[in-house]
């Protein structure tokens, strides 16, 4: 009785699929017909609209039979209008080339005509500054005349008394010019050698005394600014250097606590080395964590420099603590339980001045002991949004809900 309900069954499922193939068979030919119908419905529009072609051709050819004959008769037409044409411009050729000739006769002689001009105005250039440069030079003798012999030079010959002869006092005829200037070097050198008679002497030695009086009185007041100023940056070395020493005592003693807080162990301090006073040496950080000896920080390993340099971050900020302080990534190289002794050490800090920290991390177990967390995510391709936990009301709520 199965083997027989099987078989129906097949039987069945047989029949339920050929009907169906037939269903979508009768389906497929009545749109394949709805296809014909419109493609024959396009298809006599087509006819409609070839048949309107045909007669708008036939009328085109009808109007267009005539043509040629006209074309033709234009055709001659122009022809002979290029004839003319032609013959107009051969005449007009001749005429061209001729007056390119004579134009080329009247370049010739303007070019020559140029030349000639421009020597001329060469040639009077050079006669007028040769003219000038005489003038010039004239006027110079003129002005050194009148300088050094106060009168003009028709006076000149009547004034020179080194020329004139001892005896009848009268102008020499035969003195020659290089005497003349010989006698007159001579004479120069003579009124030179007595020097000048200097009548502001009295009020430039007054003028003198004045200004070395405002000198020195400049010099003393100078003096005594530069030993206050002195005064001033002794007394500024001396209060900063007693500032730096209270704020690095401060520092040091809370990094040495915190570095115990954060090793769960060990012992580490701040020295100023290379010089005496404290605002020329420098910072050298030692530390012993729990098991090894004590070294420098350059010496330590990356997650103990970072443990360390976090202390002392913290140990700073525990000289003056502010409301709010941002810490980004500061938890990167950490492993778990070292991340889990700085959220302790950021609480207790937290707790004991009243500052609320702004951590930037990517590390579980640092965001797992926040109360509030803020951050983005990707709901879709390409669409950001922010999310916030705040996981105080969280905590309130599972405890209503249990």
């Amino acid at each position: 009785a199965h083997i027989e309900l099987r078989e129906a069954n097949l039987a069945i499922d047989k029949t339920l699929q050929e009907h169906n193939r037939r269903k979508a068979r009768l389906h497929a030919i009545a749109d394949e017909r709805l296809n014909l119908q419109n493609k024959a419905i396009r298809a006599k529009e087509q006819l409609k609209k070839l048949d309107i072609r045909e007669n708008q051709i036939k009328e085109k050819l009808i109007e267009i039979k005539d043509k040629p004959k006209n074309i033709k008769k234009q055709i001659e037409t122009i022809l002979s209008s290029i004839s003319e044409l032609e013959n107009k411009r051969n005449i007009a050729s001749e005429k061209l080339a001729q007056m390119e000739i004579e134009l080329s006769d009247t370049n010739k002689a303007l070019k020559q005509a140029e030349s000639e001009l421009v020597s001329a105005r060469e040639a009077r250039a050079h006669s007028q500054a040769t003219l000038e440069a005489a003038k010039r030079q004239l006027d110079d003798k003129i002005n050194a005349i009148n300088e050094q012999f106060e009168c003009n030079p028709a006076q000149l010959l009547s004034n020179l008394d080194f020329l004139k002869n001892d005896n009848s006092g009268e102008l020499a005829e035969n003195i020659s010019i290089e005497q003349a200037r010989h006698k007159k070097e001579n004479l120069i050198r003579q009124r030179d050698a007595i020097g000048p008679v200097n009548l502001m002497a009295e009020g430039e030695l007054t003028e003198v005394e004045k200004e070395l009086t405002t000198l020195l009185n400049e010099k003393n007041d100078l003096s005594q600014a530069i030993e206050e100023l002195r005064n001033g940056i002794n007394k500024l070395n001396k209060e900063a250097r007693e500032r730096l020493q209270r704020a690095f005592d401060l520092v040091n003693a809370h990094f040495k606590n915190l570095f115990t807080k954060v090793f769960g162990g060990g012992k580490a301090h701040l020295e100023l080395v290379d010089s005496s006073d404290p605002l020329e040496a420098g910072l050298e950080i030692y530390a012993q964590p729990p098991g090894k000896s004590l070294q420098s920080l350059s010496l330590m390993s990356g997650g103990e420099q970072t443990l360390s340099s976090i202390a002392l971050i913290f140990a700073m900020f525990l000289t003056n603590p502010s409301p709010i302080c941002v810490l980004d990534e500061v938890d990167a190289p950490l492993d778990d339980a070292n991340v889990d002794r700085i959220c302790d050490l950021i609480e207790e800090i937290s707790e004991t001045c009243n500052t609320r920290f702004l951590i930037i991390t990517h590390h579980r177990l640092t965001m797992a002991r926040m109360h509030q967390l803020y951050g983005v995510t990707m709901s879709e391709r390409g669409v950001s949004q922010l999310v916030s936990v705040d996981f105080d009301k969280q905590l309130d709520l599972l405890e209503e809900v249990a």
